[in-house]
């Protein structure tokens, strides 16, 4: 039974993707539908992923004055995947 706001969707994947989402919701005590509903929910859409950036960096500028230029971004992310030995 569903309730109000609620609609049956059907998705196709490989048969090995259903049968790990069912482990995991399994190893969880829910259901596929619950765990697929979980991650919508909890996952940022790159839109807000992009909106917490902005804000975080505001504050960080706000409190330390710091504000690198785009190019300083861009050497740091470099430096960084260097560092941890991916690239940029």
């Amino acid at each position: 039974m569903y309730s109000q706001g609620m609609a049956h969707t059907t998705i196709k994947v490989e048969d090995t993707v259903r049968d790990r989402l069912a482990t995991l919701a399994a190893e969880k005590g829910t259901s596929i539908a619950q765990l697929v509903s979980d991650f919508a929910a909890h996952t940022p859409t790159e839109d807000e992923r992009a909106e917490r950036t902005a804000r975080t960096l505001a504050v960080l500028r706000e409190m330390s004055g710091y504000a690198p230029s785009p190019e300083q971004d861009q050497i740091a992310d470099a430096e960084l995947a260097r560092r941890l030995g991916g690239a940029a």
